[in-house]
């Protein structure tokens, strides 16, 4: 039977964790949960073409809606009929709503002002002012025709005082309800997903409050918004989130990290490790991590992994490699991305065979 744009089903369940399989279903095609999405912040994941991600296997890829927004902008999505048809990419594409951002530059680099209708940014760029509300952001991203949206939100820090903490929920739970609104009214919105996501830093009773809000206003899955830096919190987060609706770990992280949340019971991730770490020879595989540009790899014959079926694996040498990343070679960077991406790919298909029915 068909399942209906959003639906998220669980079709098995570990015995001895609170790890699930599940299939979510888009415009695009099913995705195989656990999953893993890479960050293509400028509608680009660096060094590689979409023959590249084809090859490696990724279900879905992230971008960006502020970047994307100031960089290439708004009018050229639409001269492309959306970011799909720009990047030549027909698989699912989620976008995040700029929240990270209000965290980022506002809250953190002070380069802005929260208030309660919207944020006001000086670009990091040029400098120049942007001011985004929950309305504009539902609309970026409907304009870039993403698969998946998210509402704006105000993160904080983990250890933010109680008021600011407050604030941040406040503000989410408002900007939830009007970007739903916003969302749901718009036409281009048929057959698109929008996700809500939980705020409260470190503090479990507001973490519930969060929940609870988002909750009433109604979504079919929700992101743990803001840094994950207590695990109990994050597990606690997880826990707050009904069987029925898709649980996103936003922002994280290490093939570890991935792990120790899949075992909590999250569904999907997305980050920029795998990739920001390839390009600075940090490579992922199946006997832990490889910092090629150690000396002791100059003569090394043996592939990086021989476990793994990646161009770069299954072609050149350590050594090569190396070589490569001492001349500061594009290619190296190139082939390490693809190498990295496809460690995370085969990691989740793993961990989805290994979570019982």
């Amino acid at each position: 039977m068909e399942m209906p744009i959003g639906t998220f089903e669980v079709v098995a369940k570990d015995n001895k964790t609170k790890a699930r399989r599940g299939r979510l279903y888009t415009r695009r095609g099913i995705i195989e949960t656990p999953a893993f999405a890479p960050d293509a912040t400028y509608a680009v994941l660096k060094h590689l073409s979409t023959h590249d991600l084809e090859k490696i296997g990724l279900q879905m890829i992230l971008t960006n809606t502020y970047h994307v927004n100031i960089r290439p902008g708004l009018e050229v999505i639409k001269e492309h009929n959306g970011i799909h048809n720009f990047l030549k990419y027909d698989k699912p594409i989620l976008t995040d709503s700029g929240g990270w951002q209000v965290f980022s530059l506002v809250y953190e680099s002070k380069m802005g002002k929260v208030l309660d209708n919207g944020v006001k940014f000086r670009d990091h760029i040029s400098g120049d002012e942007h001011f985004l509300t929950p309305q504009k952001a539902i609309d970026i991203q409907l304009t870039l025709d993403s698969d998946i949206l998210m509402v704006l939100d105000y993160p904080v820090s983990p250890n933010a005082n109680k008021k600011d903490n407050l604030y941040s929920i406040s503000r989410t739970t408002a900007w939830a309800k009007i970007s739903k609104d916003t969302f749901v009214k718009d036409e281009r919105s048929r057959d698109k997903i929008l996700y809500g996501i939980i705020q409260g830093a470190n503090d479990k009773d507001l973490r519930k409050k969060s929940f609870e809000e988002l909750e009433q206003i109604g979504f079919g899955g929700y992101g743990f918004g803001g840094v994950p830096l207590y695990d109990d919190v994050v597990e606690y987060t997880a826990d707050l989130i009904p069987d029925s609706k898709l649980r996103y770990m936003m922002g994280s992280g290490t093939p570890d990290d991935i792990k120790k949340y899949v075992a909590m019971g999250y569904d999907l991730f997305d980050c920029v490790v795998p990739t920001r770490n390839a390009r600075h020879g940090l490579l992922y595989t199946s006997e832990g991590e490889m910092r090629i540009t150690n000396a002791k790899f100059k003569f090394d014959k043996k592939p990086v992994d021989e476990k793994c079926d990646c161009e770069l694996c299954t072609t050149y040498s350590r050594s090569y490699l190396h070589h490569l990343f001492k001349i500061k070679e594009p290619l190296g960077r190139r082939l390490a991305t693809i190498h990295n991406l496809r460690f995370y790919v085969k990691m989740m298909e793993e961990m989805r065979k290994l979570i019982n029915h």
